[in-house]
């Protein structure tokens, strides 16, 4: 990005000439652009005409991020050249109140013991134990003053917000644009989906992604991207003096649905979300806006088994599984989806018999890419169950045994015939689609079976089958497998 043609925040600068060190504040053509990644971080790009003179300048960027990484912020326009730049956040509270007018005179204030009333007296603060102000009277210095200092104004060099400044070098006056960027924490985004189905074959998908500001600063009126993806960041080497954490009482602000989120941009290794018009930000504000609408997606929903059985020298076997509730679709453009989905949380919502809107379970998902299938894993099926047993072992062979060179155990290596079955049994008042799982032996064969199977991923045997109400589907399989077993001890071939 040629960051020379973006424009960015609104920010009051004021422009100090070091020779006459009279101030100047411009408010032209300034703007903001946020961008916001999903790991507390965000860039803050601000643009100002500013009014500068021949020579050395300096100048004043107030209103920046509490919690800016002073490290990251550069400053620079063309024509300009930046000589020192500084983070300063000294800011107004008591302590700082007292130490900035030490040797100064201020006003006093006590009451008085015997009427009650407010006495009013000045004095020299000529020092600060503390906090507890030594302070010189014409009657003499008080060192434990039982009243409190008043004071006229903010001394210079104390700010209410932070403040970068730098020693700006031109050649010629005039006004000049300005560039500000810096990284700041205390921002973050994270997408939410709700799915609701409309019937049997299509759902409903929204997709809303919440910006969560508790930087210490607020923005009005600017630009937001939002960048999907993990980026590798350093821990800061320099340290603000101060650090403001907003309270976890956030406020909700949601958009109206006409606030929806552009199509991603592709960026790097990213994507780039883009909020297409100017918002506000409020410290402590959760911001939520719509980025996704799809209608009628086409989903499946199904049940599956994860088998238990395993395949050695004994008999093995599990009953009353029931099948995890797996909902899934695909993100083609087809069905109104087809962008990129930046990670977050789905929640699942149905109707029941009554036309009432219940929940039934949520998920998460990772970033999918345009065309990949998501599956949400909503929990269990309650009327569904599976069971399932190594029915019998036939030896194929004789069993080979092999001696060690390192110790004294012995391997026993085995070829068997297993006769499987397994069962699942639909006890619902609907029809339901199941899949049944198998981790197999690297080595296995499969000899016969009553339910075509397929190959899934990591050796497992994958069955696919409708189960109808009240019946029991039954899946045989016969298959052949080689295992080992170590022996250290019964068994010697000396």
């Amino acid at each position: 990005m040629n960051l020379r043609k973006v424009l960015f925040s609104t920010v009051a600068v004021s422009v100090f000439s070091i020779a006459s060190l009279s101030s100047v504040w411009a408010a032209v053509n300034t703007s903001t652009e946020i961008t916001i990644y999903n790991q507390d971080l965000a860039l803050i790009k601000k643009s100002q005409s500013v009014p500068l003179k021949k020579g050395v300048n300096e100048i004043v960027f107030d209103e920046v991020a509490r919690q800016m990484r002073p490290e990251s912020a550069f400053i620079f326009g063309d024509g300009i050249k930046i000589l020192e730049q500084n983070y300063d956040y000294a800011g107004v509270n008591y302590m700082n109140m007292l130490n900035a007018n030490v040797g100064k005179e201020v006003k006093t204030v006590r009451a008085n013991p015997s009427t009650g009333q407010n006495v009013y007296e000045k004095a020299i603060l000529i020092a600060v134990d503390g906090a507890t102000p030594v302070l010189q009277f014409d009657y003499g210095i008080e060192t434990n003053f039982p009243g409190r200092v008043l004071f006229d104004k903010v001394p210079l060099g104390l700010n209410s917000t932070p403040v970068l400044k730098a020693k700006a070098e031109v050649q010629e006056d005039g006004d000049k644009p300005l560039y500000l960027a810096y990284l700041t924490s205390g921002f973050s985004w994270e997408a939410n989906y709700v799915a609701k189905v409309n019937d049997d074959k299509t759902l409903e998908l929204l997709g809303r992604v919440s910006l969560n500001n508790n930087s210490g600063s607020a923005y009005d009126n600017v630009k937001v991207n939002l960048i999907a993806g993990d980026v590798n960041t350093v821990s800061r080497v320099v340290m603000p003096r101060m650090m403001l954490m907003k309270s976890t009482n956030a406020m909700a602000d949601s958009f109206a649905e006409s606030a929806v989120v552009a199509a991603p941009e592709a960026l790097g290794g990213y994507y780039m979300y883009q909020i297409p018009q100017p918002t506000s930000l409020k410290d402590g504000q959760i911001k939520q806006v719509s980025f996704v609408s799809a209608p009628k997606v086409t989903y499946l929903k199904e049940g599956t088994v994860f088998s238990t059985l395993s395949f050695g020298a004994n008999k093995t076997s599990f009953e009353n599984v029931n099948p995890s509730l797996i909902c899934s679709f695909e993100n083609i453009a087809g069905d109104g989806l087809g962008i990129p989905l930046p990670k977050g949380k789905i929640s699942f919502y149905d109707y029941d018999k009554n036309g009432a809107l219940q929940f039934v379970g949520e998920d998460t998902i990772d970033n999918k890419a345009e065309g990949q299938k998501i599956e949400l894993k909503l929990g269990k099926f309650f009327d569904i169950y599976a069971e399932g047993n190594v029915a019998d072992i036939q030896k194929i062979n004789e069993r080979k045994y092999k001696k060690s060179t390192t110790d004294t155990c012995v391997t026993v290596e085995q070829t068997n015939l297993y006769e499987v079955v397994y069962k699942v049994t639909n006890k619902a008042k609907f029809e339901a689609n199941l899949i049944l799982k198998q981790p197999m032996p690297s080595d296995a064969k499969i000899i016969s079976e009553s339910l075509k199977g397929e190959d899934g991923k990591g050796n497992l045997r994958v069955w696919k089958f409708k189960v109808a109400p009240g019946a029991t589907q039954e899946i045989k399989v016969s298959l052949q497998s080689k295992f080992e077993q170590r022996d250290c001890g019964l068994i010697s071939l000396e």
